[in-house]
C-alpha cells in the first residue's frame, strides 16, 4: 500500500512546519533563526523546507497580500449544483479564474459549491459572477459580500491536530503601497520568498534597497495590513486536516459577534460578517480545520452555547475544488 504524505512526515517535520507557520522570524536570516530554535543546522532547515515545497505540502513561504490594498472587494458565492457533471463544469471554469481563491464542495442542501471571488467594485463582482454562472446554466446562487473582516489566518498545528491562530486585527481601510511611499510591486515581490539563507537579498537589490531597508518596509506593510500571515502557507489536506467546516449563523449584532469570535475562538480561521439576502439569513461566518471531527464539533458547540444563534448550519467540506492556491 502506498504511504500517504501524512504518514511520511516525521516528528521533526511537524515541528518545522509549526515553526514556519507560527514563529516565522522577521529577520534577515529567518531559516537560520528557526534552525537555532530547533537545535539543528541551517542547511537541514533549508533542505527540508525545499523538499516540502517540492511536494506541495508547503504552498509558499512569504506573506499574503491583502486584496484591499489593491483596491478590490470580495464576496463569498454559494451555488446550487445538483449533479457531479454540474460541479465539474463549474470547477473547470473557476480553476482558470485568478480572482477565485477558494472553491469548495460542501454538504449544504441548498447551495453545494462555495467560492470566493474578488473584483475592483461590487458591481463588477456581481457582473463577473453572473457572467460565470448563467452561461453554464446555474440560476440559483447567492452573492455574500464581506461587510466586516475580523480575522483571516489559517495555521495548521501538526502537534495539536487542529488549526488555530491568535487574534489578528483587521483594518477596514487598507492603504495602497503607494500611499506609504512604497513601490506598488513590492507586496507581490515579497509574497513568495526563496528558501535561501538570505531570502530578502535578491528582492532588495531589485528595488535598490539594503536588506535592512526592505525588511523595515515589510514590517510597515504588516502594520498597515497590506501584508498578512508571515511564513509558510500549508496545504491542510496533505497534512491530514480532512475536516474543514464553514459555520454560518443567524444572529443579532453580527459584527459584534464576529469580533468576539475572532478574539476568543482561536481555532476559527476566517471570521467574517457578510451582507445576506432574506432567503439566506446567516450573516456570521467562521471556518474550522482539524484532523478529527470531534474537536471541531466541540468548538462549534462552544460557540453556539456562547452566542445562542437563532439558527446555524455547519457546512462540511466534501472536496477542495481549487487546491494548492496560496495568496
Amino acid at each position: 500500500m502506498r504511504a500517504t504524505v501524512l504518514e511520511v512526515l516525521t516528528e521533526f517535520d511537524a515541528h518545522l512546519l509549526n515553526e514556519l507557520q507560527y514563529n516565522f522570524p522577521l529577520t534577515l536570516t529567518p531559516f537560520k533563526d528557526i534552525a537555532e530554535r530547533l537545535d539543528v543546522s541551517e542547511n537541514k532547515v533549508l533542505q527540508r523546507t525545499r523538499e516540502l515545497l517540492e511536494q506541495r505540502i508547503i504552498k509558499r513561504i512569504g506573506f499574503t497580500v491583502n486584496y484591499k490594498s489593491q483596491g478590490k472587494v470580495a464576496a463569498l458565492v454559494g451555488v446550487r449544483a445538483t449533479s457531479r457533471d454540474e460541479v465539474e463544469k463549474l470547477k473547470n471554469v473557476l480553476l482558470k479564474n485568478p480572482e477565485v481563491t477558494h472553491n469548495y464542495l460542501r454538504d449544504d442542501p441548498d447551495y453545494q459549491v462555495w467560492f470566493t471571488i474578488k473584483a475592483k467594485t461590487l458591481e463588477d463582482l456581481k457582473n463577473d459572477v453572473k457572467d460565470i454562472l448563467e452561461p453554464l446554466g446555474f440560476t440559483k446562487y447567492i452573492i455574500l459580500p464581506s461587510k466586516k473582516v475580523c480575522k483571516v489566518s489559517v495555521k495548521y498545528d501538526l502537534i495539536r491536530g487542529i488549526a488555530w491562530s491568535p487574534p489578528a486585527p483587521q483594518r477596514d481601510r487598507v492603504p495602497r503601497p503607494e500611499e506609504l511611499g512604497l513601490p506598488k510591486e513590492l507586496p507581490k515581490a515579497v509574497s513568495r520568498l526563496k528558501v535561501v539563507s538570505r531570502p530578502y537579498k535578491e528582492i532588495a537589490e531589485k528595488f535598490n534597497m539594503s536588506e535592512g531597508e526592505l525588511l523595515d518596509k515589510v514590517k510597515l506593510m504588516l502594520e498597515h495590513n497590506i501584508l498578512r500571515n508571515p511564513g509558510a502557507s500549508i496545504d491542510g489536506d496533505k497534512v491530514g486536516f480532512k475536516y474543514n467546516v464553514m459555520v454560518v449563523m443567524n444572529v443579532d449584532n453580527d459584527i459584534e459577534v464576529c469580533k468576539k469570535i475572532a478574539e476568543n475562538v482561536w481555532e476559527a480561521s476566517h471570521v467574517v460578517a457578510r451582507e445576506v439576502p432574506p432567503e439566506w439569513p446567516y450573516p456570521v461566518y467562521f471556518v474550522l480545520h482539524a484532523m478529527r471531527k470531534e474537536p471541531v464539533e466541540e468548538v462549534i458547540q462552544k460557540v453556539v452555547d456562547e452566542f445562542r444563534p437563532i439558527d446555524y448550519r455547519s457546512l462540511y467540506s466534501i472536496e477542495n475544488l481549487k487546491p494548492g492556491i496560496a495568496r
